[in-house]
């Protein structure tokens, strides 16, 4: 596994960048993965197998995983921005891959700087601040009221359960209490950034090929605010993976591959 790094401020310490998947094919654009919350980038190995011709680079987010460190009060979704931007200075404009909440840091990301990207796969981006998103998420509601009844490790407990089903019992059960707790912690400081409300870019104006997608079996709104932002985007496509949740990078990852391998014809296509 190659390893190299991120510099994000003079005074952070630096995630690692790690090398998933190694490439054949030295012409194909290589693909940044960016993970959401109550995730790793290990969750993505399955994608990683569907994309064997190109080199893909994965990084656990601030305060998740190998970064858990990392984590903190001050890091807000700017933090995690300027993160993706050090990562993308190092490459020769690759394809994101962005779920859930990393599809929103992609599309910031790629807005502030977009010559660094090529093309963007945001699957489910929580667009807060768009007129679609519901006031009380039902997610952020179960966070918050697990938080406020036992505290974080509750409130990783309450969203896992919510998030995987009866499939959640032998993860909890294998976790560890601290690891919950830990990992509840960021996850709070995520749901209650006030910076994400905040427009990160114009959909309108928005530069980058962008393929918007949803899973079928995803919460109703999820799949309505990418249908629409993907309406929104000049260079924008919705895509929709039939049978898929929100995790559909784990359980339909050659969908989700495909979608990948997408973004190089909407290019073409734009010459």
């Amino acid at each position: 596994m190659n390893d190299t790094a991120i510099q994000a401020g003079p005074e952070r310490a630096r995630p690692t960048v790690n090398t998933v998947g190694g490439g054949a094919d030295t012409a194909a654009r290589p693909v940044v993965i960016v993970h959401g919350s109550m995730d790793r980038s290990a969750a993505f190995r399955r994608v990683t197998d569907h994309l064997q011709d190109r080199t893909v680079l994965g990084y656990d987010r601030r305060g998740w995983g190998q970064s858990r460190s990392l984590g903190g009060a001050d890091v807000d979704h700017q933090v995690h921005v300027d993160d993706l931007h050090a990562v993308l200075a190092e490459l020769d404009t690759p394809v994101v891959l962005g779920h859930s909440y990393g599809a929103l840091v992609a599309m910031a990301a790629a807005a502030a700087a977009p010559s660094l990207v090529a093309g963007i796969v945001a699957v489910e981006p929580p667009v807060r601040w768009l007129p679609w998103w519901p006031a009380d998420d039902p997610w952020e509601q179960t966070v918050r009221r697990a938080a406020a009844e036992g505290g974080p490790e509750q409130a990783t407990r309450a969203l896992l359960t919510e998030l995987l089903g009866p499939a959640s019992r032998l993860h909890l059960a294998r976790a560890q209490p601290s690891d919950l707790a830990a990992d509840g912690v960021t996850l709070i400081s995520e749901m209650t950034d006030p910076t994400v409300d905040l427009p990160r870019f114009d959909p309108l104006t928005f530069p980058t090929p962008t393929v918007v997608v949803a899973g079928s079996r995803s919460a109703p709104h999820h799949r309505d605010v990418a249908r629409r932002l993907a309406e929104l985007l000049p260079h924008g496509r919705f895509a929709e993976i039939p049978g898929a949740g929100h995790a559909s990078h784990v359980s339909h990852p050659q969908e989700l591959a495909r979608l990948v391998q997408e973004i190089d014809l909407i290019e073409e296509q734009r010459r």
